[in-house]
């Protein structure tokens, strides 16, 4: 029975491979151009071979129709196309998060920060991927090539949480090139399952900590450990801080300063108002609220902060351990899961959980009031 105008055609293609014919599908784009396809389905090894052909020329009519109809190159594009795809993307989508009227300080930051994760990003991709991928086709990859990948990965020892950021990262190459029109990509690949990764569970107890900040003899420095812990911010928005965002007891973020790109404000406890009026005094609006007592501001504090937590007795902990304690404080105080969101700045709450650490001291605890 004859097709109806329109809708393409099939046509078997024979060879020495396939001798009793392999199925072709063919149809016009809107463009006028005659497009031919393999549909990979053969009478010699396949039962339905022309329902399998006749899906997929039914598949392509509609991505035709709704304008993602994949590039004729689709099946040539190597993953280092989807690559050079998703840098360009990431740069520009970057970029676009910086507000225009931010003081320019903390534009300049926030661009140096920009262009330092894509750094890294690239710095994964073509230390790692590139050589394993890079000239692979795209549309050729399989879950085995990956689980191949995953294995010779673990075996050099690499951690879980590593291989799974690789990982995701060729997710984002795929998914990027799947939703460009036209599609660089046809379909998109199954990829292993995220692999279990060992969570860090540091923090600091409220009597450790009075050792610890004590232990700071710099008032600015001290101050900054302070916040951290009261308020659960992270390092890099606390170096970054600008006298004019402290005030009348808040601490307000710019949007596009933060990591997530979201402004907040925070109202402060007295002691961290008490610290922090101490460290804006004498200075300009646009100078920084954390610095050292030369003026200079403070970027790298490594040896204070080794010198200082041996001192407390606490020579394991980390800097970002405190925003991990802070969000457990909170929850200890029964500070509503929302509230404590919004100003330790997390977006999710699944992440937020995951900061929330419990010891072996809060089950006890627990067990006294169930």
């Amino acid at each position: 029975m004859a097709r109806l105008y329109g809708t393409g055609s099939l046509w078997l293609r024979k060879s020495k491979k396939h001798p009793k014919g392999e199925w072709w599908i063919r149809f016009y784009d809107k463009s006028g151009v005659q497009r031919a396809e393999n549909a990979r389905a053969c009478l010699c090894h396949q039962e339905r071979s022309e329902a399998k052909a006749q899906k997929l020329l039914a598949k392509r009519i509609g991505e035709n129709e709704a304008g993602t109809l994949p590039s004729p190159k689709a099946r040539r594009t190597l993953v280092e196309d989807l690559a050079a795809a998703l840098f360009k993307h990431q740069r520009a989508e970057s970029l676009r998060k910086i507000p225009e009227n931010l003081p320019a300080t903390t534009r300049l930051w926030r661009l140096e920060r920009a262009e330092k994760v894509l750094a890294l990003t690239e710095g994964r991709w073509k230390k790692h991927l590139l050589p394993v991928f890079g000239s692979c086709k795209a549309s050729s990859l399989t879950r085995a090539d990956f689980d191949e990948y995953v294995v010779a990965r673990l075996k050099a020892r690499a951690k879980h949480a590593t291989v799974n950021r690789e990982l995701q990262l060729l997710r984002r190459m795929y998914r990027l090139g799947y939703e460009t029109k036209p599609k660089m990509v046809q379909e998109l690949p199954q990829f292993p399952e995220r692999m279990a990764e060992s969570a860090r569970t540091g923090f600091i107890e409220d009597a450790a900590f009075k050792k610890l900040h004590a232990a700071f003899p710099e008032p600015g420095l001290r101050a900054m450990v302070l916040t951290a812990y009261r308020l659960g911010f992270r390092k890099s928005e606390l170096q970054n801080i600008l006298v004019r965002q402290f005030e009348s007891g808040w601490l307000r973020l710019f949007a596009g300063a933060t990591k997530n790109g979201k402004a907040r404000a925070v109202a402060l406890p007295n002691d961290v108002r008490i610290a922090l009026e101490g460290s804006a005094s004498g200075k300009k609006a646009d100078d920084y609220l954390f610095t050292w007592p030369n003026g200079d501001r403070i970027l790298d504090f490594r040896a204070a902060w080794k010198r200082s937590t041996k001192a407390a007795g606490v020579p394991g902990l980390l800097f970002h351990d405190l925003r991990r304690s802070a969000v457990r404080r909170m929850r200890q105080r029964g500070i509503p899961t929302a509230v404590a969101m919004k100003i330790t700045g997390h977006l999710t709450r699944q992440i937020f959980e995951d900061y929330d650490s419990a010891h072996d001291s809060d089950v006890a605890k627990a067990a006294l009031k169930i």
